[in-house]
């Protein structure tokens, strides 16, 4: 299509255009259904075949959030989510009987997912036609009029590709080669299980919300989320804390569930001894091939876009676990998206109000991180020393966040 002489427009119009999505994680789903209805052509490339539907860990998105996607069509209203009211937090206190004593408590408002039945209830919205699993993008070409995408078994050109592809992106090193992640120098340990494998009764902690543990060097969190089985529930955990030097991990990766070395292991059972009993339990009740190991990681990014290229989700900023924007940033990166399609004539238009939308968000949000992990990890108070007065002002001073975690 080419301009009338002298409109002054670009080139490239949005509506039947023809767009490919590099990863069909939750970025790729939702980026998928924004541009479907910005009335794109959209081919998805997703690396796995089956084993998305099996992730299961939990994911807190905010209520106003989750109302938004409701009232958009991203995500159906009957999808199961468990409602969190509040976070308590804890540290371990030998001198009550309880082993335990409450150090704060305050509202947490947050619908705590499961992360395969999220991606579920978004690649439902993706006819199969368009979704190419077991496609391995191995190489992205700049074209004069586009991107031509390239996999192990043939080639594609695009008017516009959407790099989805995760912290470890390709297409990120398109946008701005100098946006590496980098290690944060501590890792996330993650578990779940059905919630028929806890001793007795669901604590009434899990049943409200979201539990806290305050570690010498970390912290540990705990809550419910909906199991895939329809009616049933999961406990989902995640400790925040250092490894041996030895172990690096300077090259973005993660240590997936079955993969967790005796070493990392031994570490985790040995940080235990400074939780709660009852909480130290709950994690020692996870069958050890559902534990996986999260190197921690960050990057900011100075643009968004770059030519015929947008990235979206972890393929765009990666931020740190603490400020529980990774499928939520997916999300809202992928609402502004179908925003700036709809409110502009031209890909460059559109491109640009995405990318002024977006890059300062994504990286407010790795200052944030950092901030977080220096407070909470790298150099946490003494938690057993806290009584609920001064945790609390410590919490207000911008040291603790009250956004969702993910873990």
């Amino acid at each position: 299509m080419t301009d009338e002489p002298g409109e002054g427009r670009a080139l490239t119009t949005i509506e039947g255009s023809r767009v490919g999505i590099v990863g069909g994680s939750i970025a790729g789903c939702a980026a998928a259904i924004a541009l479907r209805r910005a009335g794109c052509e959209v081919t998805v490339y997703e690396r796995s075949t089956s084993e998305l539907q099996d992730r299961g860990f939990g994911i807190a998105i905010p209520v106003p959030l989750r109302e938004e996607l409701v009232a958009a069509g991203y995500i159906d209203a009957d999808m199961p989510v468990h409602t969190c009211a509040e976070r308590i937090c804890f540290v371990r206190d030998p001198a009550v009987p309880s082993g335990q004593r409450k150090i704060c408590h305050h509202p947490f408002q947050a619908a705590l997912n499961n992360w395969g039945v999220l991606w579920r209830t978004l690649r439902a919205r993706i006819p199969d036609g368009i979704y190419r699993d077991g496609s391995t993008v191995v190489e992205l070409v700049d074209e004069a009029d586009g991107v031509t995408v390239v996999t192990g078994t043939g080639r594609q050109r695009y008017d516009i590709v959407v790099g989805a592809d995760g912290y470890r992106a390709m297409s990120r090193a398109r946008v701005d080669p100098s946006a590496t992640p980098t290690y944060a120098d501590y890792v996330l340990w993650r578990g779940t299980y059905p919630e028929s494998l806890l001793e007795g009764r669901t604590p009434p902690e899990l049943e409200r919300g979201l539990v806290w543990i305050g570690l010498p060097r970390g912290h540990g969190v705990c809550y419910l989320i909906p199991d895939p089985a329809p009616g049933r529930r999961r406990v989902n955990w995640g400790v925040y804390g250092t490894v041996p030097s030895r172990h690096r991990f300077d090259t973005p990766t993660s240590l997936p569930p079955g993969s967790v070395s005796d070493e990392l292991f031994d570490v985790l059972l040995r940080s235990l001894g400074d939780f709660p009993p009852y909480w130290a339990e709950v994690v020692r009740r996870t069958p050890r091939p559902a534990m996986s190991v999260q190197p921690v990681y960050d990057s900011t990014i100075s643009s968004y876009t770059a030519g015929s290229l947008l990235v979206i989700g972890d393929a765009a900023t990666v931020t740190r676990p603490h400020t529980g924007a990774g499928a939520t940033k997916a999300l809202q990166d992928a609402l502004a998206l179908e925003h700036a399609c709809g409110h502009s004539e031209t890909w460059p238009q559109a491109l640009a109000a995405y990318d002024q939308a977006r890059r300062p968000v994504g990286n407010d949000l790795v200052a944030l991180g950092r901030k977080l992990g220096r407070a909470q990890v790298e150099h946490p108070p003494t938690w057993a020393r806290m009584t609920p007065e001064v945790f609390r002002e410590w919490m207000y001073a911008g040291t603790f966040t009250i956004a969702p975690y993910e873990s």
